[in-house]
């Protein structure tokens, strides 16, 4: 979306073409951060490929090509994991782990030799109408995680042929200047070898809060603004940009007015900054002694170390299922262990939440399968596929429930949508115990065992699901597009993807109204936790325990501290006798305006 920054805007003509000072384009913002910076165009053409009939007797000499450029991409990727491990640690170099299976990935690789043989083309072409095709396929997935990994599948394809062209990519390992990269989309392997000295800031056509753009971005504390489609063509090389990673915002060749005023807001961010980081450790504690326990959600063990040594707060939801993707087995009991234990006894004396497997079918792991949903999203997915798949589900449970005597965890099953689903979960539960008591093996019998809410269904019969649980979990982004049958990844229905909709508050009061009618707690991990404006309102209903991604830590204590808990529950009176979301929305930017007018930077 374009349109004219509020500033002043000017206008001039540079070799016959009208361009435009302060033209403001919003995207996503992924990264937080401000700054100014002169645009680096990069980036890829897959579509670049000319299509070359072979003799017959070329078509050995083309397959020996292909492989050979099959190796020396291999051999590249090997040194850009290096560099990522060296650079940005272990847990950031894993993501080319994925690159380098898919260049040794036989299936591929047999299927490419085999077009060239048959139809007598050159290895850029077939190898480009593969990648095309599987590319194809994954954007019918509707899962963002799934539509992602395009990105990854496009880089190792555009480096395969750029090696059978002899071709370089553009060096960005080492910049005269700081610049702000402008691409399509960038690829781990871009930004892991990137000049971080020089390279200040991301601005992508393509990508979403979990594309891996976003993800190293916020992982090199790089500000980043991703999805601004064709605003991209809007920036050419050289032009000034203006960046804003917290609000989503590139005003490109800004006029002197608006250049000056950014300047200004850098420097008070760099000291809100200081003041967030003052208040880190310090209680979550509202100014009428309510006291809130904040933690943080993780994706793999190496996550810890810094949350504790920043914030001290526990493990609200361990994602265990990036224990298993882009893994060539699945992780055996041991290994499973290995990770939990590292976690649980890191975080220790907090405690860590154990969600068990949440993804569907063989959407991450190729090796099991089973058959893909038209609507992966509705189907076979988190406990559905767990139930189907005891052997899968018991070695989890087993090795969670052998976590446990090394510290405080708690177990947590997600997606359900009936009563049914938990008994047979806390059968099989039963089962790894029994099995571990016939073993001699020691576990934490009184565990605690969870349910996430995350199905309207679930949130509906939760006075009847409460009596069988320890406690609930609300995963709010899925009960949001569930509820309001709103794909929070699809562009064209982003409008009806509301968290402050009245109907999710009235869903979630009555799931916090549930649990405590039977002596249940409530905590909250999705978006919502860690989304400021509406972070009164879930206080306000009744949860005081809210789990979100660590960089929200820090500013979601600095307003907990601004705030009374009576007047987070007036908002929530307020708030019910709300029709829409932007009345709702409304109500919570006045309170926050409030209570922590100092909240955001400048």
């Amino acid at each position: 979306m374009l349109s004219k920054s509020s500033s002043k805007t000017n206008s001039a003509r540079t070799d016959g073409n009208l361009q435009s000072e302060g033209v403001r384009v919003s995207g996503i913002g992924v990264s937080a951060g401000i700054v100014i910076g002169e645009a680096l165009h990069v980036g890829h053409d897959g579509s670049n490929v000319e299509e070359i009939v072979l003799a017959p007797e070329e078509v050995d000499d083309e397959v020996a090509r292909f492989q050979e450029a099959l190796k020396a991409s291999e051999e590249q990727l090997e040194e850009v994991r290096a560099r990522a491990a060296e650079v940005l640690g272990e847990k950031d170099a894993r993501i080319f782990d994925a690159h380098l299976m898919l260049v040794a990935d036989q299936v591929l690789i047999e299927e490419v030799i085999e077009t060239i043989r048959n139809e007598r083309r050159n290895a850029e072409f077939v190898f480009n109408q593969v990648i095309e095709r599987y590319g194809q396929a994954l954007k019918q997935v509707d899962d963002t995680y799934i539509r992602d990994r395009l990105a990854d599948i496009r880089d190792v394809a555009d480096r395969v042929i750029r090696n059978l062209k002899g071709e370089k990519a553009v060096d960005l390992t080492r910049l005269d200047a700081p610049k702000i990269v402008i691409a399509r989309d960038l690829s781990p392997s871009d930004t892991a070898s990137m000049d971080r000295e020089n390279v200040i800031g991301f601005v992508t056509a393509l990508g979403s809060r979990t594309s891996h753009t976003a993800i190293m971005a916020r992982s090199m504390n790089i500000p980043a603004v991703v999805g601004i489609m064709d605003a991209l063509d809007q920036i050419r090389n050289g032009d000034e940009l203006i960046l804003d990673g917290l609000k989503g915002v590139v005003i490109i060749r800004p006029d002197d007015e608006t250049r000056q005023s950014y300047k200004e807001r850098i420097k008070s961010q760099i000291e809100w900054l200081k003041k967030i980081e003052t208040e880190a450790t310090l209680p979550t504690e509202t100014t009428d002694g309510f006291r809130v326990q904040l933690a943080a959600n993780i994706e793999l063990p190496e996550e810890v170390e810094s949350i504790r040594s920043s914030y001290g707060v526990g493990i609200g939801l361990f994602r265990t299922e990036y224990l298993f993707i882009n893994q060539t087995e699945l992780p055996n009991e041991e290994q499973q262990l290995a990770a939990y234990r590292k976690v649980v006894e890191d975080i220790y004396p907090e405690s860590t939440i154990i969600r068990t497997l949440d993804i569907g079918g063989d959407k991450f792991i190729s090796n099991l399968r089973v058959p893909s949903d038209l609507n992966p999203f509705l189907g076979m997915r988190a406990i559905r596929f767990c139930l189907s798949r005891p052997d899968i589900f018991m070695i989890q449970l087993r090795a969670i429930l052998r976590a446990s005597t090394h510290g405080k965890v708690r177990i947590l099953f997600p997606m359900i949508s009936t009563i049914e689903e938990v008994q047979q979960a806390l059968d099989y539960l039963q089962q790894a115990r029994a099995e571990l008591d016939a073993e001699g093996i020691h576990y934490n019998r009184h565990m605690d065992v969870g349910i996430m809410i995350e199905v309207p269904a679930a949130a509906l019969l939760a006075d009847q699901l409460a009596p069988y649980v320890d406690f609930f979990s609300l995963g709010t982004n899925d009960l949001i597009q569930y509820a309001l049958a709103a794909d929070r990844a699809n562009p064209d229905i982003a409008y009806l993807y509301q968290p402050s909709h009245p109907s999710i508050i009235r869903l979630i009061k009555d799931v916090v109204h549930a649990a405590y009618a039977h002596g249940k707690w409530v905590s909250i991990c999705g978006e919502m936790a860690g989304e400021p404006l509406l972070v009164p309102l879930v206080l306000g209903l009744g949860i005081h325990e809210l789990s979100m991604g660590a960089v929200s830590i820090g500013l979601i204590k600095r307003l907990i501290r601004r705030m009374a808990m009576h007047e987070a529950e007036h908002l929530v009176e307020k708030a019910l006798d709300c029709g829409t979301a932007a009345e709702v929305r409304k109500l919570c930017e006045d309170f926050v305006q409030r209570v922590a007018p100092d909240l955001f930077p400048g």
